[in-house]
C-alpha cells in the first residue's frame, strides 16, 4: 500500500505547489494593480459607500476568521 502512497504523494506535492504558485502570482497582480489604480487618483482620497464598506468589511472579516 505505501508504494502506492509515494506517486500521489508526489502528485499531491506537485498539485499544491502549483496552487500556491498561482495564487502568489494573483496576489502580486492584484497589488499592482491596486498601485495603480491609485496613482490613477492622484493622492486623492478614495471615498467608499456605505455599501462598499460593509462588502469590504464582511471579506476582512471572513479573512481574519481564516488565519
Amino acid at each position: 500500500m505505501s508504494s502506492l502512497l509515494q506517486p500521489l504523494h508526489l502528485l499531491l506535492m506537485m498539485f499544491a505547489g502549483w496552487v500556491n504558485r498561482h495564487q502568489l502570482n494573483v496576489i502580486d497582480y492584484l497589488q499592482e494593480e491596486n498601485r495603480v489604480l491609485k496613482e490613477r487618483l492622484g493622492g486623492r482620497r478614495i471615498r467608499f459607500t456605505d455599501a462598499e464598506r460593509r462588502r469590504l468589511a464582511r471579506k476582512a472579516t471572513r479573512s481574519a476568521a481564516r488565519h
